[in-house]
């Protein structure tokens, strides 16, 4: 696993620019941005989905017609719970790209969010790998 820089800036001198708590690239390509949000904030959705289009932008070499991307990973480490999930006591919410069957319909852009209020096993409660 390879630190990248966290620091993306827009296309433009105005455009709007990016810092990552943490950014790496994978030994298969893949790309991991981990944000760890403190208090709540409005649009954090928006602002996930504006980060992960950084790493997919940054793929795209000048005149290369190859359009295949590495996967994209965006984790989001909170210290609140989603509004429309608070009643899911779920500690870890996967998201990714469906069609309108349900089905997957992009493998390698996944979002995932563990929201930390939901965790409560104390560390003598801690069993398996996930847990610690």
């Amino acid at each position: 696993m390879l630190y990248a820089k966290n620091k993306h800036l827009g296309q433009k001198e105005l455009d709007r620019k990016a810092i990552f708590d943490l950014y790496c690239v994978g030994t298969n390509c893949e790309r991991f941005i981990v944000e760890m949000q403190k208090a709540k904030q409005n649009y954090f959705k928006d602002r996930s989905v504006f980060y992960a289009s950084f790493p997919i932008q940054e793929q795209a070499k000048r005149g290369d017609l190859d359009f295949k991307l590495a996967e994209i990973y965006t984790v989001g480490i909170l210290d609140f719970v989603f509004t429309e999930n608070s009643d899911k006591k779920e500690v870890r919410h996967e998201v990714k790209l469906k069609n309108e069957n349900n089905r997957v319909f992009y493998e390698k852009l996944t979002f995932i969010y563990l929201k930390m209020p939901h965790f409560t096993k104390t560390e003598a409660e801690l069993e398996t790998a996930y847990d610690k």
